[in-house]
């Protein structure tokens, strides 16, 4: 038996119902869509801006640092180039920088296996890179620069013990006690940094302490018999500069510059350096 006309129509009318509020449901999901992805994509562009930011102030910091390489007054404030952190504060942020003069680290290129195995075993202390590893690692370096080609040339020091295996994180923290600018197989005990100092053969642990302690006092080096013969008072003439820079908002940036001395410039009164090396790790 037909149904009467008015449930016809209500039913009618309830389908169209249930058609709206499911096109309305199919609308609401699309643009909530839309939105979600446009909110990914601002966020994804703030956090670039950010990044630029952060990099900026690191590069303001390095500037800083290269004003303070730059002062050749004996009685101008100077940092130590031991890799001493200088905290600046900005309106942005803050920035640390150091300096490292390279002369203070060991170099890759000239330092005998005496110098290099207990150095490459103190780098791999606690990161995978144990005794064995650390002497072929020596080896192969000893090899590769009595080779044909002649010293090993990179801009990082951290590039060339990737390549020959140390793990990442190693590699980046060689660059602290590792070098291929100083052209010496001689350490300057003014600038090398502490746990250089406690490899070095003939140097103990007091020995180190007064060492660092002259350094503070501004006093010569002490005496240090056989152990002399690894170590000279050269600074320079290259340096390696990091600065870690961070926003008020959180947003951090890591550079890194290694620089060589030019000259005194001709107006400025000031040590001038050349760019060799820029690295940025976000």
């Amino acid at each position: 038996m037909p149904r009467p006309l008015k449930i016809r129509r209500r039913l009618h009318r309830g389908f169209i119902l249930l058609t709206v509020l499911w096109m309305a449901l199919g609308l609401l999901l699309a643009a909530s869509s839309f939105l979600a992805s446009h909110r990914q994509e601002a966020l994804a562009i703030r956090a670039e801006v950010e990044l630029g930011r952060a990099v900026a102030l690191a590069r303001s910091a390095v500037n800083v640092a290269l004003a303070d390489l730059g002062r050749v007054d004996e009685n101008s404030y100077k940092s130590p180039r031991d890799g001493t952190p200088v905290t600046i504060n900005m309106a942005e942020g803050s920035a640390t920088y150091r300096i490292w003069d390279e002369g203070g680290k060991l170099d890759i290129n000239a330092a005998p296996v005496q110098l290099l195995l207990p150095a490459l075993r103190m780098v791999g202390e606690g990161g995978g890179l144990d005794a064995f590893d650390a002497a072929s690692i020596a080896q192969a370096i000893i090899a590769r620069r009595s080779g044909d080609r002649g010293p090993i040339e990179a801009a990082s020091v951290s590039t060339v013990l990737a390549r020959l295996g140390v793990p990442e994180a190693q590699s980046r923290n060689a660059r602290e006690v590792l070098t291929t600018f100083n052209g010496d197989a001689q350490i300057n005990p003014r600038t090398a940094p502490e746990q250089l100092l406690a490899v070095i053969p003939g140097v103990g642990p007091s020995d180190v302490s007064e060492i660092l302690i002259r350094r503070r006092e501004g006093r010569g080096m002490p005496r240090l018999g056989s152990a002399a013969s690894w170590l000279n008072g050269v600074e320079g003439p290259v340096y390696t500069i990091n600065a870690m820079a961070r926003l008020t908002g959180g947003a951090t940036a890591d550079m890194t510059v290694t620089v060589a001395a030019r000259g005194i410039g001709f107006r400025g009164g000031r040590m001038e350096y050349d760019i060799l090396d820029v690295q940025i790790l976000r």
